[in-house]
């Protein structure tokens, strides 16, 4: 059977033999780069995005290995690159739905500064509460410092300056 078309059913490149035995080698496109770099930025696993490619997972590292290395900042290129994109709309062409969406794109990023400093404030608070537990001695020091203070079963008899009276 000859099969002359260019690509199947769901748009994967169909190749010609070339007399060579075995499989050909997967020649990956562009559209394959995109899809492998939205993958990561949806957060989905190696395998899901293998499997989405129709790849094994060596082949989608041996060949993705740098894209897929960058896996923790792609949401934030992505997003970056959505930013840029609105601000240059909203400057060049003057589009007030776009300008609408950069102040509410600052005003997120604003909102989650403002959360995350609030945060690390919490936790360094939380941090400077929790003391450093006392050992035996040190603990034994702070109870006789404080014997004889006001409340105490010894009175004023453990107080400094005291003479009992003769």
């Amino acid at each position: 059977m000859d099969d002359h078309r260019e690509t199947d059913l769901f748009g994967n490149p169909v190749r010609a033999r070339k007399g060579q035995r075995g499989r050909p080698c997967r020649e990956f496109t562009e559209k394959d780069f995109d899809m492998v770099e939205g993958g990561l930025t949806k957060g989905w696993t190696n395998q899901r995005i293998a499997e989405a490619l129709r790849v094994g997972v060596s082949t989608l590292k041996r060949n993705f290995g740098p894209v897929l290395s960058a896996r923790d900042a792609l949401p934030d290129r992505l997003e970056l690159a959505l930013f840029s994109a609105t601000v240059r709309k909203a400057i060049e062409k003057g589009d007030i739905g776009a300008v609408r969406q950069v102040r509410q794109m600052i005003d997120e990023d604003g909102r989650r500064l403002s959360a995350r400093r609030f945060d690390d404030s919490q936790k360094r608070g939380r941090e400077k509460e929790r003391e450093k537990p006392l050992g035996k001695k040190e603990a034994a020091q702070r109870a006789a410092e404080d014997a004889g203070g006001e409340g105490s079963l010894w009175g004023d008899d453990l107080s400094p300056g005291f003479t009992r009276p003769n």
